[in-house]
């Protein structure tokens, strides 16, 4: 395809994919309808490829997901919500209870959008790495490892107040001494005077 042509395709074609390695069944709208249209900019010429379809025509237009597709304020209100960590059912009760048009909402569609957004939070980066940047933005005392291929292999942390806590009651730790007398074959602690 040229960037002179504009190729215009049926939403059920295509195959659906079948080598995926998920345990989860997954359903698929695709069933290789060989409907085609091309368009050629030069002339804006119409080319009917092939005008069968292989499928039924959709009796209801709610059926098909682009008309189900979120808008940008039902976007932002999904993002607003989830950081109020609701469950994806409830964010579904208010997002009808607001909803002006019949569109259906299915619950699957708000894990994905929420799914969507956790990974537009991370701009990028791994999990762990945005993990590790929190930490350091809110003053955690950190020390991780990493190998030769950048991968954590180790990684400590501890809230601030825990290291003030821990200086402050470092005596009484001292206290404690690990003895292990002739004869035994366990230590045992014994607390000093």
């Amino acid at each position: 395809m040229t960037h002179n042509q504009i190729k215009i395709g049926c939403n059920r074609s295509g195959t659906p994919n079948t080598n995926k390695t998920s345990s989860k069944a997954v359903n698929s709208r695709k069933v290789d309808c060989p409907f085609r249209l091309y368009a050629k900019k030069t002339t804006w010429t119409l080319k009917v490829k092939n005008p069968e379809h292989s499928h039924d025509s959709t009796e209801n237009i709610k059926a098909h997901p682009a008309f189900r597709k979120f808008n940008e304020q039902e976007t932002s209100k999904i993002a607003q919500i989830s950081e109020s960590l609701l469950l994806p059912r409830q964010i579904k009760a208010q997002l009808c209870s607001q909803r002006e048009s019949e569109r259906p909402v299915i619950l699957q569609e708000i894990y994905n959008q929420g799914k969507k957004i956790k990974k537009d939070k991370l701009q990028g980066r791994r999990p762990i790495d945005s993990v590790i940047e929190t930490l350091k933005e809110e003053n955690f005392a950190l020390s991780s490892a990493r190998n030769s291929e950048g991968q954590i292999t180790s990684l400590f942390f501890t809230h601030p107040l825990a290291i003030n806590s821990f200086v402050a009651f470092l005596i009484s730790f001292l206290c404690i001494v690990l003895i292990k007398p002739i004869g035994t074959r366990f230590p045992f602690l014994k607390l000093l005077d």
